[in-house]
């Protein structure tokens, strides 16, 4: 008796530990699926922005959050698309940056990584002002305007959250840069920029 007793409670247990872990899988894998908030896309360069666009190539940018999970994997991405790009392409990391944290609360790896892209220029964006003005609400939000100030691409240029590897974002973006015509949208995942000083 004791030891069918034994039996059951390890048979229950079993069930119950199966169920926990599937449970959490279809949590990882809807949370790592789900796109961000899209974003309220300018349908030309934004007139009060302070970043500068490039009159003879398209420009690109990039907003992200520097303790989000989710942008390593968007800065991988972008040096993919520098790499296939041509070198007269504008390339902006808008870094958000809340005004009241501390000086160097922004230098993460993501951030470090950035500064390394062939000839991108980072930018801190205080409070998310900059982001704001191009209707960024979610790290890794990428934009590419033409040489007239027109948007021809807006969404994201990663598989999943947080994941690299090739993509439709990024596909579209070198064909696009590197035509200078055409129009795509892809979601983007990550997460929130914020107007708080927590980690996302």
């Amino acid at each position: 008796m004791k030891r069918r007793l034994i039996t059951a409670v390890l048979a229950v247990a079993a069930v119950v530990w199966a169920g926990t872990v599937a449970a959490a899988y279809r949590a990882i894998q809807k949370f790592e699926s789900t796109p961000g908030r899209a974003a309220n896309a300018r349908a030309t360069w934004p007139s009060d922005s302070k970043l500068v666009r490039n009159d003879g190539a398209p420009t690109l940018v990039m907003t992200v959050h520097p303790h989000c999970s989710c942008s390593r994997a968007s800065i991988e991405e972008l040096q993919a698309v520098i790499e296939k790009s041509p070198r007269t392409l504008r390339t902006y990391v808008v870094v958000f940056r809340p005004r009241q944290m501390k000086s160097g609360w922004e230098e993460t790896e993501v951030v470090k990584e950035a500064r390394k892209l062939r000839g991108a220029r980072v930018v801190m964006d205080d409070d998310g002002r900059e982001a704001k003005r191009f209707g960024a609400f979610t790290s890794g939000q990428t934009y590419v305007y033409d040489t007239a100030g027109n948007l021809r691409f807006e969404g994201g240029i990663t598989l999943l959250r947080g994941h690299a590897g090739l993509n439709s974002g990024r596909a579209d973006i070198i064909r696009i840069v590197n035509a200078n015509a055409g129009h795509s949208t892809h979601p983007v995942f990550g997460c929130s920029i914020v107007n708080r000083g927590e980690r996302p």
